[in-house]
C-alpha cells in the first residue's frame, strides 16, 4: 500500500480546511437573515365569530388567531442575481410551517429586474408586508381590503402569494420615484385556483413621504363542482395613498372587485386611517366600509370604526391596543353566513410586535 507523506498530508488537510472556511465566510457575507413576530389577542361581546370561522374568528371567548411569526432568508448569489424567501407560521393554521414566498430576482439593469417563483402578491399598499405587524400602525391590516375569508364572504381582493413571474422597473425624477410591476401566473386557493392571472402595479413615491399606488389584475376562476364560478373572470382595481409627513400618518385605500356576471360577488371596500406621532406614541383612528352583492339577494353592508394606540416602548418592539365597533347594516358582512349578531358588536384588541 502506498504511504502518504505526513507533511504533504498535513498541507493538503490544512488547504482543504482553509478553502472550506473561506467558502463558508464568503457565503456568510452573502446570506442575510431577518424576521418578525406578533402576538395578538381580540375579544368581542358576541358569540358569533368575526372575520373567520369558529376557533379562528374573534368572539366572546377571546382569540389569539392573529399570533404569527416569520423568518426571511436572502442570498446574494452574485452581483446580479439574488434569492429571497420567507418561512411563516401562524396560530390560524395551527403553526404549520410553510413557505410564504420564495423567488429569484435577476437585475437586468439598475432600473429593471425580473422575478420568478412563488412571489408575494403585490396588490394593495401594504399586502407585501401585511404579516409584519411592526411595520403598520394597526394590530391587523384593514379587514375590508386584506382579509382572505373564503367565498362568498370577504372582498376577495388580495392573496398571500402567486406562482409566476414579474418584470419590475423604476425611474427617479427629482424627488419622485416612479415604479411599475407587470406580473402574471396563478393563485392556489382552498378548493379552487385563479388561472391565467395578469396584473399591473403603478407607484409614485415622493421623497419617501407620500406613496401613491394603483393596482389592477384579472384571472380566470377554476372551481370544480361550481359551474357558476368555474370559468368566471375575477377582476380587481385598487388604488390608495399612504403618507408619513411631519408626524402625520395617513392611509386611504379603495378596491372594487367583480366575478364574471355574479352580482353576489361584486364588492366595493375602502378604509381611511389618520394618526399623529407623539414621540413613542401613535394614536390613530380608522374607518372601514364593506359592500358586497349590492342589489342581489345576498347584499352585505358593514362599517367598522377603530380607535387605536401604538406605543414603541423599546427599540424594534411595539405594543398596540384598539377598540372597534362593527355595525352590520345589511346581510352578514364579515360574519359567517346566516349568523349575523343583532346590533353593534364591540371588539377590543391587544398586540405585541417585534422585528429582528
Amino acid at each position: 500500500m502506498k504511504r502518504i507523506n505526513a507533511p504533504i498530508a498535513s498541507l493538503v488537510l490544512c488547504s482543504a480546511l482553509v478553502s472550506s472556511q473561506t467558502l463558508a465566510a464568503s457565503w456568510a457575507d452573502r446570506i442575510s437573515l431577518g424576521g418578525f413576530a406578533s402576538t395578538n389577542y381580540n375579544l368581542t361581546n358576541s358569540d358569533t365569530p368575526f372575520n373567520g370561522p369558529a376557533d379562528i374568528g374573534h368572539d366572546d371567548k377571546g382569540s389569539w388567531s392573529g399570533t404569527r411569526m416569520g423568518l426571511n432568508i436572502n442570498a446574494d448569489i452574485n452581483n446580479r442575481f439574488r434569492f429571497a424567501s420567507q418561512f411563516f407560521a401562524g396560530k390560524a393554521e395551527d403553526f404549520d410551517l410553510h413557505i410564504d414566498w420564495a423567488f429569484g430576482d435577476l437585475s437586468l439593469t439598475d432600473e429593471i429586474s425580473i422575478r420568478a417563483g412563488k412571489i408575494k402578491f403585490p396588490v394593495g399598499l401594504v399586502n407585501e408586508y401585511a404579516q409584519v405587524g411592526y411595520a403598520m400602525p394597526w394590530i391587523d391590516t384593514p379587514v375590508v381590503i386584506y382579509t382572505e375569508m373564503g367565498s362568498p364572504n370577504g372582498p376577495q381582493m388580495t392573496r398571500e402569494s402567486y406562482t409566476g413571474a414579474s418584470a419590475l422597473g423604476n425611474i427617479s425624477a427629482g424627488d419622485w420615484t416612479l415604479g411599475a410591476d407587470l406580473f402574471g401566473g396563478e393563485v392556489a386557493l382552498e378548493g379552487a385556483n385563479v388561472r391565467r392571472l395578469g396584473g399591473l402595479n403603478l407607484t409614485a413615491d415622493w421623497d419617501d413621504s407620500v406613496l401613491f399606488k394603483v393596482s389592477a389584475y384579472q384571472g380566470v376562476m377554476s372551481v370544480a363542482g361550481n359551474p357558476m364560478m368555474d370559468g368566471a373572470k375575477h377582476k380587481v382595481l385598487m388604488y390608495g395613498v399612504k403618507t408619513d409627513w411631519n408626524d402625520i400618518i395617513f392611509y386611504a385605500e379603495r378596491g372594487d372587485v367583480t366575478m364574471g356576471e355574479i352580482n353576489e360577488m361584486k364588492a366595493t371596500s375602502w378604509y381611511t386611517t389618520l394618526g399623529y406621532q407623539m414621540g413613542k406614541l401613535l394614536p390613530h383612528l380608522t374607518y372601514q366600509s364593506y359592500e358586497q352583492g349590492k342589489g342581489s339577494p345576498q347584499e352585505d353592508e358593514q362599517n367598522i370604526i377603530t380607535l387605536g394606540l401604538r406605543w414603541d416602548f423599546l427599540p424594534s418592539v411595539a405594543l398596540k391596543a384598539e377598540l372597534s365597533q362593527i355595525k352590520t347594516n345589511k346581510g352578514v358582512g364579515l360574519f359567517p353566513q346566516g349568523s349575523t349578531p343583532a346590533g353593534t358588536v364591540n371588539m377590543v384588541g391587544f398586540g405585541l410586535d417585534t422585528v429582528f
